[in-house]
Parts: structure tokens; sequence; C-alpha cells
């Protein structure tokens, strides 16, 4: 019998070439565990919690799942369940001192989820995305999946950002700028004044995409500043990944300021790129979580 191959694009072929390191540092050490005892093997490929979810965060999942609301299941706004999105708001505003509303929230699968929401709604090809290094690695895929182009600006020796260098890479093609503090894979975490001077030098219609999905795991009384307060042109991307130890649940939020240039011209492009990137909606059953489970379990 003949057999027949399916042939994949020469872009993705080059992408999986790329990250599949990462991949294969994380199925080896799932082999070495087995070989050796998981006590014995320490793997640091994937961001994967040490510790389960806690109690409380299961407890929620319990009373949500236990109440089995009508329609709880099924198809919803595709922003997500709208007393969700107004609990979400409510946090936030309260966290920031900036008026969110249910309506600048639109719930995603993740972070991850948020972040290419986002660039589908903003990106034509051949727009440029900068990234400082080291960056997370999938942001170069994120960017080039939906047409633009990477640009690499090194941080300063102690990984902040460097301002200068951030102004000389800004073109007439620069759409947006990924922001992650604290940051994978530094550990850093950017200080007010850094911010602040960002905000100064990103001009209109550079958007800032603040990625912050590490914010809870701070330690030693450090206490991140808040970046939607101290920069003008920026969007949250938010998961609960790491703080309540789910990143298989794929649960998080994009928040959209009030204050952004035509912010519901640009919720309602994201809400859009949501759908069409075939994610739908984020969980319905995980929406419901993070509005019951305390934000810090």
């Amino acid at each position: 019998m003949m057999t027949q191959t399916m042939s994949i694009s020469h872009s993705i072929a080059e992408q999986m070439e790329r990250a599949s390191w990462i991949r294969r540092m994380f199925e080896i050490g799932i082999q070495l565990r087995k070989e050796r005892g998981a006590a014995n093997v320490f793997d640091f490929s994937l961001g994967n919690p040490d510790m389960e979810p806690p109690a409380a965060v299961i407890a929620a999942l319990r009373r949500v799942v236990a109440e089995n609301q009508p329609h709880s299941h099924g198809y919803m706004p595709n922003a997500g369940f709208p007393a969700v999105r107004a609990a979400i708001a409510g946090r936030l505003a309260e966290r920031t001192a900036i008026p969110f509303t249910g309506d600048d929230i639109i719930m995603t699968n993740g972070a991850a989820g948020a972040i290419n929401t986002v660039l589908k709604a903003v990106l034509d090809p051949g727009d440029e995305v900068i990234v400082l290094n080291p960056y997370f690695p999938e942001y170069r895929f994120y960017i080039e999946n939906h047409g633009g182009r990477v640009t690499p600006v090194e941080t300063g020796a102690d990984f902040q950002p460097d301002i200068a260098r951030i102004a000389a890479a800004i073109t007439p093609r620069t759409k947006a700028l990924i922001l992650n503090s604290p940051n994978n894979p530094t550990g850093v975490v950017y200080s007010a004044e850094v911010l602040r001077a960002l905000d100064r030098i990103i001009p209109e219609p550079v958007l800032i995409i603040s990625d912050e999905p590490y914010r809870p795991l701070t330690f030693d009384g450090l206490t991140p500043p808040e970046t939607l307060p101290l920069l003008r042109r920026a969007v949250l991307a938010w998961s609960w990944s790491k703080a309540m130890a789910i990143p298989g649940e794929r649960i998080g939020y994009l928040a959209i300021p009030p204050r952004c240039r035509k912010p519901r011209n640009c919720a309602t492009a994201c809400t859009f790129a949501n759908r069409i990137l075939g994610y739908i909606n984020a969980p319905a059953i995980w929406q419901q979580v993070v509005a019951h489970a305390p934000e810090r379990p």
C-alpha cells in the first residue's frame, strides 16, 4: 500500500526546529524521573508548578461544579461571562485606581491567549514588535504567527530595560512592545522609575503589552509596581497559571484600560480576534472558579 505524507508549511517547519530544544528537555526530564526517581531530577525546562493548586482554588472548583448553574456550560459572549468580567474589573480597579468596567476585560485562554489575541488585532504583515533580551522564546512565534517581525533589544547589565536602546529601535513600522515583569527567564522586576522612563519614549501608535503571569510570585517582601498606572499606552495580559498552579487549565484575561485611545474599538477587535483564532471563549468553568477563588489563594 502506498503511503502519503502531509506537507507542512516552511514557516512552521522552521519554527518547530527552533522550538524543539525546550520540549526535548521537558521530555528528557520525564524519562529521567522514571529512571532515577522524581526526587532526584529537577526539571527547569517549562514553567510547571512544583506544588498542587491551593485548597481555596479546589474548593472554588468544587463549589462551581456542585452549583451547576443553568447554561454554565454553553455558549456565552466571546469576551466571557459578563458577571465574571465585572468581578475581575472591580478587583483591577481597586488595585490600580483605574476605573475599569467589565467592558474593559476579555477572558482568555491564559496570558498566551491574551497576547495572541491582541497581536492578531493590531498587527499588519511586516509590522514590528520589540522584545527585550533575554525573552520568553514563545514571543517570537506569537509575533510571527500574525505576520509580525521580531525586533530584539538588549537590556542593561542588570537586565532592566535600556530606555535609550528601546527608543533607538522604534521605527515607523513598530506596532507593539512586549513587557514581562517579573521577567521570564531572568526573574528581574522592572522598577517604577524605569517604567516611567519607558512611558515617556513610547509614541503613538505603539502599544505596550504587559505580560504579568509571575506578578504574584515575588519574595523577600518585594512588591512589583503596578504597570498600568505608569504606562499610558499599555494593556495587561494576565494568567492564573502560576499564581494558582493551574497552567493546564488555560485561564486568564486581557485588560484594556479605558484611557487607551479608542478602547472600545480595541476591545471589539480583540474579542473578534479571540473568536476567529479558535479560542471562541475562555473555559466556562474556570471563568467561574477565578471569579470565586481568592485573588491570592
